[in-house]
């Protein structure tokens, strides 16, 4: 018995329809094979499960009154009126932007997440310019269903609270997810003088290594993320400009969070250094693989495993890797 009565249609959610254990090994299997891939043997720990209806972020698709998610490598977008895997605000939330589409029209994106000061909210239409008619429907639909910011194309259109990130910032899938990976992160830190977190965004593991007066600089290209970090964090774009040895060995712990496409050149350097302990948190086991061989074959040893399942029922899972030189 499925979850939610889209499945089948939407390319959301594949996998409700097998039995959990099965799925579980699944999971489990694919960590498994991405590194038997790169010709490194693991066995990880159990997968740590963050409960479903828990994702706090979504981008939807809109065009000619429907929005929805689209159909799985397709499209075509499925209508929704709700979506479990969703909190419940957002879910809620949908029949809220459905109307709101039919007056706006056209058709794009509109990326949301549930924030405690309420839902930052930005549109991508590819009509283009507001009429003033709409730029009032937009204010209007913000003030009456708790929105704190709204964009329209990168343009604000109405902030009722100023929020402690800019617009469109990575944040983990879900409040649950991203404090189980601040609790392994301080968990395995153990006692450094000096920490570099790289990829850092707005700083979600840079932020509680400051709040234990650990000296720590967080690294990211995204300037405006950086910002909330003030005199900690460092403009510096680590694809083209990674970190080199001799500024790694200045730090005893280096977390690194990649984007899915993982950090090929910067973990080429990191396995150059001789920094002692590396974190690292990847939402992308085959990239990470890939990456964790650079540092293998430089001495590097695999301490821990730790699948974080932040993306239920998908092909996607969140990893947790400490390594020790």
């Amino acid at each position: 018995m499925t979850i939610c009565s889209a499945f089948g249609k939407c390319g959301g959610c594949l996998y409700q329809n097998i039995p959990f254990e099965t799925y579980r090994q699944n999971k489990l299997n694919f960590v498994i094979k991405a590194f038997l891939d790169n010709g490194i043997s693991v066995q990880p720990e159990s997968i740590i499960f963050i409960p479903f209806g828990t994702r706090r972020r979504a981008t939807f698709a809109f065009q000619k009154g429907i929005i929805g998610f689209n159909a799985s490598k397709s499209h075509q977008i499925v209508p929704l009126n709700a979506c479990p895997a969703l909190v419940k605000q957002l879910s809620d939330f949908l029949p809220k932007l459905q109307q709101l589409i039919r007056e706006l029209k056209g058709s794009g994106d509109i990326s949301v997440l549930h924030t405690q000061w309420g839902i930052d909210m930005h549109i991508k239409r590819k009509l283009g310019e507001l009429t003033l008619h709409q730029r009032e429907l937009l204010a209007t639909f913000a003030t009456q269903n708790d929105v704190a910011r709204l964009l329209y194309n990168n343009e604000p259109i109405i902030q009722m609270v100023q929020l402690p990130f800019p617009p469109d910032a990575f944040l983990q899938p879900s409040e649950e997810g991203e404090k189980t990976l601040i609790e392994l992160m301080l968990t395995h830190l153990g006692t450094p003088k000096k920490v570099f977190d790289l990829f850092c965004g707005s700083g979600t593991f840079t932020k509680p290594i400051i709040a234990k007066n650990i000296p720590v600089k967080g690294f990211d290209i995204a300037s405006d993320s950086l910002k909330t970090l003030g005199i900690n964090g460092i403009e510096r774009d680590l694809f083209r400009n990674p970190l080199l040895p001799n500024e790694l060995n200045e730090a005893d712990v280096i977390i690194i969070d990649p984007p899915r496409s993982g950090a090929k050149e910067q973990c080429r350097q990191l396995a150059r250094s001789n920094v002692q302990r590396i974190l690292m948190i990847s939402c992308n086991p085959n990239t990470a693989a890939r990456d964790i061989k650079e540092l293998i074959n430089a001495g590097y040893h695999i301490q821990t495993i730790i699948p974080v399942e932040q993306f239920i029922y998908t092909n996607h899972i969140e990893l947790f890797v400490v390594l020790f030189k």
